[in-house]
């Protein structure tokens, strides 16, 4: 059985830390163009994250609307 509340939850918690990692993002890619930090990393793992929080983020969205019809 499909639990909605639970689905409604996750989609949540998934969409808080996309945001949380994209702003990590942005903070390492400009610590990188200042210079403060060598190393690309700072910016890239935060991305790659992001990217995975983001995809499930999609399909939590999507199976919400799948069940909800």
């Amino acid at each position: 059985m499909f639990n909605l509340k639970k689905e409604k939850m996750k989609k949540n918690i998934f969409l808080i830390l996309c945001i949380v990692f994209c702003t990590l993002t942005f903070l390492g890619a400009f610590l990188c163009i200042t210079e403060k930090v060598d190393n690309v990393g700072y910016a890239i793992i935060p991305m790659l994250i992001e990217l995975v929080f983001n995809s499930l983020y999609r399909n939590s969205k999507k199976a919400i609307e799948e069940n909800t019809k």
